[in-house]
């Protein structure tokens, strides 16, 4: 069996759900979600729940049940240590497998993309305003713009220099992409309308809180194209979007710590700038 901690915000959880998951499948084993880091993490909450997930919880146990089951079973214990993907994982051997980490990099789950495509459909009903702006996009050519600001301003790790970043983004864009519509997802949508603009038709998708940022997911991963921040969550705006024909742009700075091995992040066809 393996349990996988969950925990922060959504993007990190879908990380952390799709390694496990293709851990299990090539593993023939078990699958349990510790949700127990939400107890007391009220920044973000869990949730996978909208997903197309059927999860197993594992339940909290005290010190001497965990010292009693590892009398009888093989316990491993698994802490990530790099962002670098990190194939001998996959062959440590336990009765019970506990990990915990980020495993920021489709390498971990890649051999099983239809079932972690397939896990992350969402089951929840969208609004209508969501709805309706789906239908739009598939009437023009749309491009996903997120900014993420909130808890990453003063962040002496992700706080990165996007000042050029967005504009050699959308210039790479619109020299490949005739007439773009901008889709902007931020989470400080006022600055955002007051300090950012195109030269194209824009929409800022502002009618989303926290609460339904699955839908945010959803309408990234509907546009055509995609430019994304530094952020696990437009990562999967972007990766959710199955069209071998898609444009994606990332930073290339994703750390403003430069020692941080960043290299297996990003799908090899995606841009960086």
């Amino acid at each position: 069996m393996i349990v996988v901690k969950i925990k922060d915000g959504l993007g990190n959880q879908m990380f952390q759900y799709a390694f496990a998951k293709a851990f299990a499948l090539q593993t023939k084993q078990k699958l349990k979600l510790d949700i127990s880091n939400f107890e007391w993490y009220t920044l973000h909450r869990y949730g996978l729940h909208h997903f197309n997930i059927q999860p197993s919880f594992q339940p909290a146990l005290n010190i001497w049940i965990r010292r009693l089951k590892r009398l009888y079973k093989k316990i491993v214990y698994y802490q990530e240590e790099s962002f670098a993907y990190n194939p001998e994982v996959f062959k440590i051997k336990a009765d019970e497998l506990h990990v915990v980490g980020y495993f920021q990099s489709q390498k971990y789950f890649i051999a099983y993309e239809n079932e972690i495509r397939d896990a992350f459909k969402i089951i929840t009903p969208l609004q209508a305003k969501t709805l309706e702006t789906i239908a739009y996009m598939r009437t023009v050519t749309a491009v996903s713009i997120h900014i993420r600001r909130g808890d990453y301003i003063g962040n002496p790790k992700h706080e990165t220099d996007t000042s050029l970043y967005y504009q050699a983004a959308m210039r790479y864009i619109e020299k490949r992409v005739p007439h773009p519509v901008y889709f902007i997802f931020s989470d400080d949508m006022p600055w955002v309308k007051e300090n950012f603009s195109t030269n194209f038709e824009t929409h800022y998708v502002d009618f989303n809180d926290a609460l339904h940022n699955f839908e945010d997911l959803h309408l990234m991963s509907s546009c055509n194209h995609h430019i994304i921040a530094n952020s696990s969550f437009s990562w999967w705006g972007a990766w959710l979007n199955a069209s071998s024909e898609k444009i994606v742009v990332a930073p290339k700075i994703w750390f403003t710590d430069a020692t941080i091995d960043t290299r297996d992040i990003l799908p090899e066809t995606w841009i960086t700038l």
